[in-house]
């Protein structure tokens, strides 16, 4: 055991250096309210984050591609700081209050890029289409180690449940170990910052998104679009495992002009565990 415990002041300040860059909007939908952060100008990137998530899923996005971009990241309805949802929950719904809030933020004349990890992987492919019939047509479609393609998930050690008869000690320990599971290939990686976002993050959410990412939703989403497609994994992508490959096949059967890139030695959460990495490959992709 690490006997570490949470440090939330220090937490709560390295976040605040980001988080005050942006722009803080709450906005209405028919079933939710939506906060979304915005930093920069320029053509708009939307970032979605994964299941049991929030914007700082995206931490090391926001202020490199803000130099250039609009960058627009909400907490999804049911996340973070963004109301709930009404029951039943679905990719549909979720996508379809983001979208009516995300009308407020972006005009016809944009070419909106969306990215998302997860998830948000899954919800991006149903916003695409979403924005495609309210006549805001997506420019690029970017998926991160996505869900809901009816794949198998890869096997992967049982992950630690919290209650609330955990000391903090121990409440730490399980989140540490879970992000060295599910989310990270690189132990070195889990820093105090991270575990911190997971305890965040897991603490707010109220939507169960693993039933969901494991349908074959977005599969189904993306045979109604032609948007431009790329799929981005860490080719140690826990969630993956050895299924990688029926993954492109699946995805190849409903976008034949897909484009993958998959990096080498990195996990599910490749954007936090090698920034510099992930974002010049993200860059690449805006600049193709």
């Amino acid at each position: 055991m690490s006997n570490k415990k949470f440090n939330f002041q220090e937490y709560f300040n390295d976040l605040s250096l980001i988080e005050k860059n942006s722009k803080k909007i709450f906005i209405k939908s028919k079933d939710s309210k939506v906060c979304w952060r915005i930093w920069g100008k320029g053509n708009p990137i939307i970032f979605l984050h994964g299941g049991y998530g929030s914007w700082a899923h995206w931490i090391k996005q926001v202020l490199p591609f803000s130099k250039n971009h609009r960058v627009l990241v909400p907490d999804m309805p049911g996340f973070g700081e963004s109301d709930d949802l009404s029951l039943p929950h679905s990719p549909e719904k979720i996508a379809s209050n983001v979208a009516e809030t995300l009308e407020n933020l972006i005009s016809v004349e944009d070419e909106p890029i969306i990215c998302g990890f997860s998830f948000g992987g899954l919800i991006s492919g149903h916003l695409s289409y979403e924005l495609i019939q309210r006549k805001l047509r997506p420019k690029k479609l970017i998926l991160v180690g996505p869900g809901g393609l009816g794949a198998k998930r890869g096997e992967m050690e049982t992950m630690i449940a919290r209650h609330s008869k955990m000391s903090e000690e121990e409440t730490y320990n399980a989140h540490q170990t879970n992000l060295k599971i599910l989310m990270m290939h690189n132990s070195q990686k889990v820093d105090n910052f991270s575990v911190h976002i997971q305890k965040q993050n897991t603490d707010a959410h109220r939507i169960k998104s693993r039933p969901i990412s494991a349908t074959d939703t977005l599969t189904k989403i993306l045979e109604k679009q032609d948007v431009p497609l790329f799929v981005i994994w860490g080719e140690k992508d826990a969630s993956v495992g050895v299924y990688l490959e029926d993954r492109m096949a699946i995805l190849r059967k409903v976008n034949r002009n897909v484009r993958f890139h998959v990096e080498y030695n990195i996990g599910h959460w490749i954007m936090y565990e090698n920034e510099s990495r992930f974002n010049k490959i993200l860059e690449d992709i805006i600049q193709d």
